[in-house]
């Protein structure tokens, strides 16, 4: 098969690292595939009525223009190619094209037929970064929808009115993120990912950490994200936009791994740290809870629930023979969710597309 993915810019998190472990994994099998942003940037938010989301497009446009498929703080490291637009002129005929994001859908809706069967990789419902009725509409294009995990799938269906065609639960190369180097480091410390904005639970899991610290003065916490911000606790060690292999050495290193997002469409950083072995505090977002069992594989607490999130962690770091026994069972846990299953799921979600046609339900 010729399968074109289309994000919405030159990006590796999130869902777009799933859209190119896809695109790697079906390479490796033989299709001919092709991943595609557009220079002119869409716009996510209500651009037209804020200053903010304009500088925002501007600052995309510059960045296209400027740095094409190398933008500065993503080490993409992936085959990617840059067109004007998302149009017929541009994209190239395929026997499937996949949206990856929520502006993705609707130029991949106009497209012609040659340009394959239209499918979309739904992650979760992105209201975060769109107005509800612009973002809801997307899923109800005629598009093949598939679902990154059942936690979207049941999201579709009783937020939104619509079906997914499939599900295919996202997956990570669980090989890469499990080796490391021999004699292991010593674990120690909590390691959190870090992020602006309420979403991600940054200040949920700052006042918890500073709970820790009343009880356990020595211990530390490490923070990784895209950047540094200035309102970040003094005690904060930050590991400024790691690459993967810097992060496994984080992860390594760690003794828990607290994710405290308040709003995630699948949270990928608890599965990855599971795959190393380290124990895992999260919030029960997203598909998180169809990845860890409480008190079996890792430690769940309700989101912006701070004193939850303290006292799991004082437990792990409290009780060695806990936190290796949760580290293991997160190990264990991490291979059923190998990329590798998950990219011949997705292939077979695509000929299913290619056979009906594309479109939805």
């Amino acid at each position: 098969m010729k399968v074109t993915f289309v994000l919405p810019a030159a990006s590796f998190t999130g869902g777009a690292r799933v859209a190119f472990d896809y695109a790697d994994l079906l390479r490796a099998a033989g299709h001919d595939t092709a991943v595609l942003f557009p220079m002119i940037p869409y716009r996510f938010r209500d651009s037209a009525r804020r200053l903010s989301g304009v500088r925002a497009w501007l600052g995309g446009l510059k960045n296209n223009v400027l740095h094409g498929t190398n933008p500065p703080r993503q080490p993409l490291l992936r085959q990617i190619r840059m067109v004007p637009r998302i149009n017929n002129r541009f994209v190239p005929d395929a026997d499937a094209i996949v949206a990856t994001a929520w502006p993705t859908a609707h130029s991949i809706s106009r497209l012609s037929p040659r340009k394959g069967a239209k499918c979309y990789i739904v992650q979760h419902r992105e209201i975060d970064s769109g107005l509800p009725e612009d973002v809801d509409a997307t899923y109800r294009l005629p598009l093949f929808r598939i679902a990154g995990s059942e936690y979207t799938a049941r999201l579709l269906r009783e937020e939104v009115g619509v079906e997914a065609e499939a599900v295919v639960r996202n997956g990570i190369d669980v090989s890469f993120w499990s080796r490391g180097s021999l004699p292991r480091p010593a674990r120690s410390g909590v390691l959190m990912p870090h992020a602006p904005g309420e979403r991600k639970g940054a200040r949920d899991g700052f006042a918890a950490f500073e709970r820790v610290r009343r009880e356990i003065p020595t211990s530390r916490l490490r923070c990784f994200g895209r950047r540094r911000t200035e309102d970040l606790p003094e005690f904060v060690d930050y590991v400024e936009n790691p690459d993967d292999d810097a992060l496994r050495r984080l992860y390594a290193e760690a003794a828990v791994l607290l994710f405290p997002s308040r709003y995630e469409g699948y949270g990928l950083p608890p599965l990855e740290a599971m795959a190393g072995g380290c124990a895992v505090v999260s919030t029960r977002v997203g598909a998180v809870p169809e990845i860890i069992e409480d008190g079996v594989n890792g430690l769940l607490v309700p989101p912006e629930d701070v004193e939850g999130m303290a006292g799991a962690m004082l437990r792990l770091l409290r009780h060695a023979d806990l936190r290796a026994r949760m580290g293991e069972e997160g190990r264990a846990r991490a291979r059923g969710f190998d990329v590798s299953v998950a990219a011949r799921q997705f292939e077979q979600a695509l000929r299913r597309a290619v056979e009906r046609g594309g479109g939805g339900s």
